[in-house]
């Protein structure tokens, strides 16, 4: 079968990526990594029989490699994006696409001149409770989807060195302005399985902590295209356990109320299987995962799953289908368009919340 041949650039996120390429993946044929630095780039491509190793994305784009996977810093993303479109590549990028709307636009650009496919690396829309509720909703059993929801809650201030410790790009992003721009772990994961994307987006926030401009916490209530309705709250200076897989979506027939920490479960109803009263486990209903996920081993205690123990939220499945979206010549399942739509709901939160929570409206960049 052929691959296609890919480049992995960015060696601290991006090392998990290359070895889940390497052994689960057979779409994409691992043939170079890059990392700034090259003492790190030696080790991985010795260590992992890498064929080619180089120090720069520059020195990769110069190559015969068909594709990139772009895991270098978020301020990063827009403008190696469009460079690597722009010498003919492919881009599997990690969120969010970018930071502010102008680069969006850019974004939507360089896909349709490069006629190159453009994919988000956003793994959590492979959850793997939220894989089986998608397959539950294709089967006709939740009815017509209507709404969904999402948290994601950290709390930094437990962390060592904060807020001064804070990596750069971290600090800019999560804690340098307002709303929620790094949105897309909690809002495209609903979005995927509600099946429509962002019309307009309203933004609340609460709680200042001196020295940073982010809220301690907001809000974000957003009407879908198909006029479905989603909530999002985040905080990165939460005083409590950190949640950022928590989701629930709802349709006519039934809904998904996904683990809120804890001993709390994910669990469904569907009317006409459940009790007026009952939830179910949503492992109830794991025969309807698709046969890529085979790759569990046995024994795998689908309980422990939390977004992180197995497969880094079905990170392989995602890489997968980038490679098998190139291959058909057929639109990634994350597509640019729905990438930079979720992206942009995310800075446009911050406008909204400055004009105390008026919606905005998302672009839709001409893809």
């Amino acid at each position: 079968m052929k691959k296609v041949k890919t480049a992995v650039v960015g060696l601290h996120r991006g090392a998990l990526l290359a070895q889940f390429m390497q052994k689960y993946v057979d779409t994409l044929e691992l043939v170079a990594v890059a990392d700034l630095d090259k003492e790190l780039a030696d080790k991985f491509a010795l260590e992992h029989n890498v064929p080619a190793v180089y120090y720069s994305l520059d020195d990769v784009l110069a190559t015969n490699v068909e594709a990139v996977v772009l895991a270098t810093p978020i301020t990063d993303h827009a403008n190696h994006t469009i460079q690597a479109l722009g010498a003919g590549k492919h881009v599997l990028s990690e969120v969010i696409c970018a930071t502010s709307i102008a680069d969006c636009q850019r974004i939507a650009n360089a896909v349709k001149s490069s006629g190159k496919k453009y994919m988000m690396e956003e793994n959590y829309c492979y959850y793997l409770p939220l894989t089986i509720v998608q397959n539950l909703i294709k089967a006709g059993l939740f009815g017509e989807m209507y709404y969904g929801e999402s948290d994601y809650l950290m709390d930094f201030q437990a962390r060592p060195g904060f807020p001064d410790g804070l990596d750069g790009w971290r600090k800019q992003v999560y804690f340098g302005r307002h709303g929620h721009p790094y949105i897309t772990h909690s809002l495209g994961p609903v979005c995927y399985t509600m099946g429509s994307d962002i019309q307009t987006v309203s933004c609340l926030g609460a709680g200042k902590y001196e020295g940073l401009v982010a809220d301690k916490t907001c809000v974000l209530m957003m009407q879908t295209q198909d006029g479905g309705m989603i909530r999002l709250r985040n905080s990165f200076i939460c005083a409590r356990p950190d949640l950022y897989t928590y989701y629930s979506v709802q349709g006519t027939k039934g809904c998904y109320q996904g683990s809120s920490g804890g001993t709390d479960t994910h669990k469904v109803h569907i009317r006409g299987i459940c009790g007026a009263n009952e939830w179910r486990d949503v492992y109830d209903f794991k025969g309807l995962l698709p046969k890529e996920w085979d790759i569990i081993p046995e024994g795998f205690d689908y309980r422990e799953d939390n977004g992180t123990k197995f497969f880094d939220s079905g990170t392989p499945l995602l890489l997968q289908a980038f490679g098998r979206a190139i291959l058909t010549d057929t639109e990634p399942p994350i597509s640019a368009k729905r990438s930079l739509n979720w992206t942009a709901a995310g800075i446009l939160s911050e406008q909204s919340l400055l004009q105390g929570g008026e919606p905005i409206t998302i672009p839709d960049f001409g893809l």
